[in-house]
């Protein structure tokens, strides 16, 4: 897109409605930065209770256990089909653990059933939580304001026709129809 276009992209502010692992993976392929917040929805891991070792890819719980292998997995349902990975707590470590019965259950260990990207996502969301992503995301709400009134009171909310050259069109002229009324606004 942006060698097509001829417009120099450097960074992509999105809500976490956004966080799709092919998007992120275009938009590193492009070397764009992502400030695009981790969704629950997709990275389904507590980060209170577990933390990521990447050097020695195991998981580990607040109470200090460690993964001791992975499995791969595949299933399929109504859903779709979901693939990732599942690790497995040391035996010994969750049977004496205090927390056993509440993180467990039933079962001997601990088994964490985790999508494939989950490691990958646990990095972005580490990114997420320092000093740099923070500063640099509030400038999304600079100019989420003017989005939100350009989509609902300049008809941006729903395509006029269709094809990508009839929204380019409809964009542009929103665009300049926010502009100019922007500019007559500051007048006297």
């Amino acid at each position: 897109a942006t060698k097509k276009s001829g417009i120099n992209i450097k960074e992509v502010f999105a809500d976490k409605a956004y966080f799709r692992k092919p998007l992120l993976d275009e938009l590193e392929e492009l070397k764009i930065t992502p400030y695009i917040p981790v969704s629950p929805l997709i990275y389904r891991i507590d980060e209170s209770k577990y933390t990521y070792n990447k050097d020695a890819d195991e998981w580990q719980c607040s109470y200090g256990n460690a993964t001791e292998k992975k499995k791969y997995f595949k299933t399929s349902n109504k859903n779709g089909t979901f693939e990732g990975y599942k690790y497995y707590f040391e035996i010994n470590q969750c049977k004496t653990c205090p927390l056993h019965d509440e993180c467990a259950g039933k079962a001997a260990r601990k088994i964490l059933k985790l999508g494939k990207n989950t490691a990958e996502f646990y990095d972005i969301s580490q990114y997420q939580k320092t000093e740099e992503f923070i500063e640099k995301y509030k400038e999304r709400a600079s100019i989420e304001g003017k989005i939100g009134e350009v989509k609902r009171f300049n008809g941006l909310y729903r395509a006029r026709g269709y094809g990508r050259l009839s929204v380019s069109k409809q964009s542009k002229l929103t665009a300049i129809a926010a502009n100019i009324k922007r500019i007559a606004a500051l007048v006297p």
